[in-house]
């Protein structure tokens, strides 16, 4: 028997697939293993029916085996058996592959062990069989990782609209929170649209908003900055004229 892999993945300058994680659970890993004369030119040399031909695979604890998926034109009778965590699969291919036949069929895997810091993949192929069939060599199956996460952010201003007035002071006059005029609150929503990486990694949001006039007055102060449950800390810290908090303020004159 001769085993190859293959799909329509991507590939690297070097012929390298590239597995881009985006929104899909799991992968497909196409097999396709045939039983032909090693020499076409000579048929009737070997290429006899193999018998108890199996396939075993071995998986990478980022990429456990899911299941089979048998392709209708060829690889119905493939049976698979997994162990416990899916590191390893046998795959009962034919006894006997007849000679001349092809079986395809499709393993599926699941993306869950995958983390921010995954760059590669590689999934071993060996075959076997109890007739003479020296030299079989495994097949390694390799993919670079690309993560592709669609972040999304949305905000609102609560109240929408804001009226500014009063008596204007200079910052050194600015003692307490209520004298920084009216409040606002920005709400802003951070979503992941894609997959649950088991190691999420880090990011950031950078927040900009009208911080002071043309004069160099203040027009939105920072009284109070809180980002997720528990609250991650952000910098620069809010209140940076350290005021003293009576309510939750806004923008000032």
């Amino acid at each position: 028997p001769k085993g190859s892999h293959g799909g329509s993945a991507r590939r690297d300058e070097d012929g390298t697939a590239i597995f881009a994680v985006s929104d899909q659970k799991d992968v497909a890993l196409e097999v396709q293993v045939t039983n032909e004369p090693s020499d076409p030119s000579d048929p009737q040399r070997d290429g006899d029916d193999a018998h108890q031909a199996l396939l075993v695979a071995t998986f990478p604890p980022e990429l456990p085996y899911a299941a089979l998926r048998p392709d209708e034109a060829g690889g119905l009778g493939v049976l698979c058996l997994a162990n416990q965590n899916g590191s390893r699969v046998e795959c009962e291919l034919g006894n006997p592959l007849k000679r001349g036949a092809q079986v395809r069929f499709f393993l599926i895997l699941s993306t869950s062990g995958i983390s921010i810091h995954t760059t590669d993949l590689a999934v071993e192929l060996e075959l076997s069989t109890t007739s003479e069939q020296p030299g079989l060599q495994p097949v390694v199956a390799r993919a670079r990782v690309v993560i592709e996460l669609p972040l999304a952010v949305t905000g609102v201003a609560v109240p929408p609209r804001l009226f500014f007035g009063g008596q204007v002071l200079g910052e050194s006059a600015v003692k307490r929170e209520s004298q920084v005029g009216s409040a606002v609150r920005f709400e802003v929503t951070v979503s992941q649209r894609g997959p649950v990486l088991k190691t999420p990694g880090s990011a950031a949001l950078t927040v900009q908003w009208p911080l002071e006039l043309p004069n160099g007055k203040w027009l939105l102060y920072p009284l109070s900055l809180e980002l997720g449950t528990p609250p991650v800390p952000c910098s620069p810290p809010a209140n940076p004229l350290r005021l003293a908090m009576v309510r939750f303020g806004g923008g000032r004159e």
